[in-house]
């Protein structure tokens, strides 16, 4: 929540890792060899016939072995230590970074390093050392390595699967931290039992950090609101928080997502009214195809759109249509029944949970050659904030298949987090030049500051599917809030925005580049 989750953390957290691992396995080599230079090509205990060497070496060899085994027992008991330490300064070490640091490069390779570093060098240590304790003979030497290399292997496939397909989706990072602690303290007493004491007292210190974490977030989600705290909530795919504020001197739920954005929000004294100012414009989409039968909806989050569309609140002129509704995360969709009102069970509506680009993907290829779509209009919202730019659904190939789901009177409409002009620009530019290669007619509509095209903001692209002029509201009757919006469709320079970037496709969509050096 704190530093979100665009591809420089990922590849800040990658990095760190695998450079931290890297220095774990010459130390590990650099230990076995120190520890194991005298000691004999044997593993484990000497057998029978050894102890009664009247030499004395079988005594020797134990003596050399338990040594070694005490060596890898403690490396793996100091790292389940510094993943225990990780666990309980998660939160606040990335929060203290971003308020240190303006750069987001800076603040995660920092909280990267400061949370991983030591561990991931620690666990890297084992390897190498493991290889050398098992290795019985020269001949045998290949034998082994690869044998551990292929268990190694085979543990990253099974911790990769099993972190991503039911980890996540079942407890919070947290109680996975103190869980990764507690296998790697179960390793260390595998390898030497001895000193049991010390092991004994961190297994019942982290026993109670589980009950306790578990205990405290109990208590946060009945008493967060209460004790002006966010209730942090983990889903397979985000961190996510809710929390209470106001807005308008109104009190308010707010869904937060990367750092300083507000995914939705929710008025507490009227839940189905839209709170933030970008998500009024979709009104345009309803004002001028107001007989919408089949509306579709990209990005659910707190499904603020949805519940205005449900409870009447827009221009349609008919209640009997159908809502679907694509939202990537059930965890958020769990969110926002729990905390922001959502009407799950209205018949009206359909929530599909899967990627918005595979939804239109698999929708319009059951479109025919040369037909319209089904859906009168189409809303997108899909933008966390510019941390995490979902590109796939802004590309001139997912334009064009947006086009097809479109009824011959359909409308299209998009909120986007990007300025207009110069490079903070960019994003909007290419987003718009990928639009325009599908459709005809597409305007743009800033939502904060109507005339500063240079500030980052929420802009709306709205594209017609088929050519058409927007009201106007010189000529025509239009509800005053609708007149207002028309007023902030983007016309200077004209046409707008500048083409000085390339649409955005599949193959090349460069929006990092566009958005992390956004100027806030």
């Amino acid at each position: 929540p704190w530093l979100g989750s665009s591809i420089v953390v990922w590849t800040s957290l990658i990095g760190v890792i695998l450079a931290s691992l890297s220095v774990g396995y010459w130390l590990g080599g650099r230990l076995a060899d120190n520890f194991l230079k005298d000691a004999p090509r044997t593993a484990g205990a000497p057998d029978a016939a050894g102890a009664k060497d009247k030499s004395g070496k079988a005594g020797h060899d134990a003596r050399s072995n338990l040594k070694a085994c005490a060596v890898l027992s403690t490396v793996l008991l100091m790292a389940s230590l510094t993943v225990f330490i990780t666990a309980l300064i998660g939160d606040m070490v990335p929060s203290f970074l971003m308020s240190l640091f303006s750069s987001l490069h800076l603040a995660t390779v920092g909280a990267a390093l400061a949370l991983f570093a030591v561990p991931s060098v620690l666990c890297g240590i084992v390897s190498p050392y493991a290889m050398r304790l098992a290795i019985t003979s020269k001949d045998r030497a290949g034998t082994v390595i690869g044998r551990l290399n292929a268990i190694a292997t085979v543990g990253s496939i099974v911790g990769t699967f099993l972190g991503g397909f039911v980890l996540l989706s079942w407890f919070d990072t947290t109680s996975i931290f103190f869980g990764v602690a507690a296998c790697l303290l179960l390793a260390s007493a595998l390898v030497q039992l001895r000193p049991l004491m010390p092991k004994a007292s961190f297994a019942l210190l982290l026993a109670g950090a589980m009950v306790a974490n578990g205990l405290y977030s109990n208590w946060l989600v009945e008493n967060a609101f209460a004790e002006n705290k966010a209730i942090p909530i983990e889903t397979s795919y985000s961190s996510i928080r809710v929390a209470r504020g106001t807005l308008e001197g109104r009190p308010t739920r707010f869904l937060l997502t990367d750092p300083d954005s507000c995914q939705s929000g929710a008025f507490e004294d009227d839940h189905d009214a839209l709170a933030f100012s970008y998500t009024k414009f979709y009104a345009l989409g309803t004002a001028m195809n107001p007989g919408a039968k089949r509306i579709l909806m990209l990005g659910g989050g707190g499904y603020s759109v949805p519940k205005w569309l449900l409870a009447g609140r827009s221009e349609l002129e008919r209640q009997e249509f159908q809502l679907d509704t694509v939202e990537l995360d059930p965890g958020m969709t769990r969110a926002a029944a729990q905390y922001f009102w959502l009407p799950q069970d209205d018949k009206r509506m359909r929530i599909f949970h899967e990627d918005a680009r595979a939804f239109v993907n698999r929708t319009s290829a059951a479109v025919p050659e040369g037909e319209y779509g089904p859906y009168q209009l189409i809303f997108a919202d899909i933008f966390n904030s510019w941390y995490t730019v979902p590109f796939h659904v802004g590309t001139a190939e997912a334009a064009a298949n947006i086009k097809r789901l479109l009824s011959r009177d359909g409308i299209y409409i998009m909120n986007i987090i990007s300025a207009i002009n110069g490079d903070n620009g960019r994003l909007l530019r290419s987003i718009r030049n990928a639009f325009a290669e599908s459709f005809d007619e597409v305007h743009i509509f800033p939502v904060q500051q109507k005339y500063n095209g240079g500030v980052v903001q929420n802009v709306m692209l709205l594209a017609f599917r088929t050519p058409r002029a927007l009201p106007d509201p010189e000529k025509e009757p239009v509800p005053p809030h609708i007149a207002l919006m028309l007023g902030n469709r983007w016309t200077s320079p004209f046409p707008a925005p500048e083409d000085d970037v390339p649409a955005l496709r599949d193959g090349y969509a460069p929006v990092e580049r566009y958005t992390l050096g956004f100027v806030r």
